[in-house]
């Protein structure tokens, strides 16, 4: 009689980050609870941008602690899009950690512009605004939906088509929902928004699907 041993799937640090994630969004709630149920509600309304771009910009420990849950989210996300049912703690923090080089270097390149052309001020508050469109859709889309992919162990290309349409179309529409705000001046060089949009907004995420995929 012989037995078969079941493989058994170790899913400790998929618990691990989750737990991170939720001490990170309590931390913001038992600090900052107004501020972190304006952050829940700012998809669905401008109050939490409009205060915000109100006050003296700078960055805050809060938005840090939201950014760095993002990263965790969307990577997540990515691993199990890409990988199925494969478990390997070192593929996604190369996911991670690429996903973090790719926001931050954008993010970067991005404010050297803005003050290149003196548009610091506008782009400060464009650069705040679709980061906290992309964290709200990672912390509370991508994220619940990947740990649902990922403990059902099955390969649903649908669903993650499907999240990844609603995703980039919920992201579309806040974008443009902004340039609404400020189209005088983005009008004024639409030549050069549609070269920014094609270099920052549509090429570096097709670059970082192509070569995680690749990888």
């Amino acid at each position: 009689m012989f037995l078969a041993v079941r493989p058994i799937q170790d899913h400790h640090w998929v618990v691990s980050i989750t737990l991170i994630v939720l001490m990170f969004l309590v931390a913001v709630k038992w600090n900052k609870t107004t501020y972190f149920y304006s952050y829940l509600n700012s998809l669905f309304t401008s109050a939490f941008y409009s205060k915000k771009f109100v006050e003296k910009r700078r960055i805050e420990l809060t938005e840090v602690i939201l950014f760095v849950a993002s990263l965790i989210g969307i990577s997540f996300f990515l691993f199990v899009s890409l990988n199925g049912n494969s478990f390997s703690i070192l593929t996604y923090l190369q996911i991670f950690f690429l996903v973090t080089i790719v926001l931050l270097s954008k993010y970067l390149i991005e404010k050297i512009i803005g003050d290149l052309f003196e548009l610091d001020q506008l782009i400060g508050r464009y650069l705040f605004y679709k980061q906290g469109v992309l964290s709200w859709i990672s912390l509370f889309l991508l994220f619940p939906v990947g740990l649902y992919l990922y403990f059902q162990e099955t390969d649903n290309n649908i669903l993650i088509l499907i999240v990844i349409g609603v995703a980039v179309l919920i992201y579309t529409i806040k974008l443009f929902s902004f340039i609404g705000l400020y189209q005088k001046h983005i009008l004024t060089y639409w030549f050069y928004f549609i070269l920014y949009l094609c270099a920052f907004e549509i090429a570096p995420y097709l670059i970082l699907f192509k070569v995680v995929k690749i990888n």
